[in-house]
C-alpha cells in the first residue's frame, strides 16, 4: 500500500474543509482495506477497482456479502455507531481510494454538511439492500444468473465464481453450479477457461434476464 498526494475534487463526498486532509491510497490485490472487528481510524472512499465485502461467521466460515466495482465509502456506519468494522473489505485487483483520517470525530459529527452526505450514502445503501432482498425473493436463480451474465460480459466473454454468486443470490453453491451446468448443456454458454465463459445464445439469456 502506498500513499500519494490527493488531486481530484471530492466535494460531493466530503465537505470542502476536509478535502486538504484527504490522502490518496493504492491497495494491491488481496490487501485488506478494513478488517472485521478492528477499529475504524479513517473513512475510505473507493475511486476505482473491484472489492469484496466479507463477514466472518461464528462457525469459522466466511460469507461474501457483496462485490463492488464502483465508487463507495466505507467506515460511515462504524463512525455513526461508534462500533468496530462489521465486515472486512478486500481488494480483488488494484484499488485506488482516498482516506480521511478520523482524528477529530466530534468535529465531523457536528458538521451538518458532512452528516447530510453520510446520511444520504446510508439511505442509498439501505435502498439498494431492499432492492436486492426483493430481487432474491422474486426471481429464480436462472433469471438472476442470466441477468448477471449480461451485465458483466464484454464482447460475449464473462467470468463466473459460483461461491460468490451463491452468497449474492442467497442460495447454495451446488444450486448455482447446477444452473451453470444447465446453461452449458443447453448450449446457452460455453466454458473457455477457469471461471471464464462465452455467450452462445444471447437471445435466450435476454428472455430470462430482468433489469433491476
Amino acid at each position: 500500500m502506498r500513499n500519494h498526494t490527493i488531486r481530484p475534487q471530492l466535494d460531493q463526498v466530503f465537505p470542502p474543509p476536509y478535502l486538504n486532509q484527504l490522502q490518496k491510497v493504492t491497495f494491491q490485490k488481496n490487501d485488506y482495506i478494513c478488517t472485521q472487528g478492528q477499529a475504524i481510524t479513517e473513512l475510505t472512499y473507493i475511486l476505482s477497482g473491484k472489492v469484496k465485502i466479507v463477514r466472518s461467521l461464528f462457525n469459522g466460515k466466511e460469507h461474501i456479502l457483496e462485490m463492488l466495482n464502483q465508487p463507495q465509502i466505507f467506515g460511515d456506519v462504524e463512525l455513526m455507531t461508534n462500533q468496530p468494522a462489521g465486515s472486512s473489505v478486500i481488494a480483488l485487483e488494484e484499488v485506488q481510494a482516498v482516506q480521511l483520517p478520523l482524528n477529530n470525530k466530534e468535529e465531523l459529527l457536528k458538521d451538518p454538511v458532512f452528516l447530510y452526505q453520510i446520511g444520504r450514502n446510508l439511505a442509498m445503501a439501505l435502498h439498494k439492500q431492499g432492492i436486492t432482498a426483493s430481487t432474491n425473493a422474486s426471481y429464480s436463480v436462472k433469471e438472476r444468473l442470466a441477468t448477471h451474465i449480461l451485465k458483466s460480459e464484454e464482447e460475449n466473454i464473462f467470468q463466473l465464481s459460483p461461491s460468490i454468486l451463491a452468497s449474492r443470490f442467497g442460495t447454495s453453491y451446488r444450486h448455482v453450479q447446477r444452473v451453470i451446468k444447465q446453461f452449458i448443456d443447453q448450449g446457452i454458454i460455453e466454458k473457455e477457461a477457469f471461471k471464464t465463459y462465452r455467450i452462445l445464445e444471447r437471445q435466450t439469456l435476454e428472455k430470462l434476464a430482468f433489469i433491476d
